[in-house]
């Protein structure tokens, strides 16, 4: 007879609990895997929640964003505020302050999109202020408004594309990358 600590049944149960062993702990790694890659998808469908929430104020901000783009660009703004009994100095005045205040009525609107879309809208602003700015200079303070509104149209026709345009350009291709 053999002693009991070599006996092959012995062998046998210590293979059997020691493969036992082997599957259990090959199938709690498997199942701590899974469970470990699964929690990290639970942050994107949080995301995508927030995404439900950001989506629209994007949209409302590039939105806005087209809206003061198109109500600065010189034609539309002019139309819109000059008025025959106004110096040229006057009309100058009204032009880069409504600028400025329909620009800093927009500004929180700045999170909602990318930071080359609003240096774009920011610079559109200054130099649209400028281009006011600069026909002023050239038709003196006393003169007619209407004299401002020729120099005005006369420096946008030079310059061909506006940055206004590129703006709108630049809101148009994110706008298209959203969808």
């Amino acid at each position: 007879m053999h002693p009991p600590f070599c006996s092959p049944a012995l062998f046998h149960l210590l293979g059997g609990i020691i493969w036992l062993l082997l599957i259990f702990g090959g199938a709690f790694f498997l199942l701590w895997y899974y469970l470990k890659q699964t929690r990290k998808a639970i942050p994107a469908a949080v995301s995508n929640e927030d995404q439900k929430v950001i989506l629209p104020l994007r949209l409302q901000a590039y939105e806005r964003f087209v809206l003061f783009l198109e109500r600065i660009h010189p034609s539309n703004l002019v139309m819109r505020l000059n008025s025959p009994d106004l110096t040229a100095y006057q009309l100058q005045s009204l032009l880069v302050r409504t600028i400025r205040e329909e620009f800093e009525y927009n500004l929180s609107q700045q999170l909602y999109v990318s930071q080359h879309a609003w240096e774009l809208i920011r610079n559109a602003k200054e130099e649209t202020i400028a281009m006011i700015n600069q026909a002023s200079a050239n038709v003196g303070e006393q003169t007619h408004s209407s004299d401002l509104v020729k120099g005005i149209f006369d420096i946008a026709v030079s310059k061909g594309k506006l940055p206004l345009d590129l703006a709108l350009e630049e809101i148009k291709k994110e706008l298209q990358k959203l969808f």
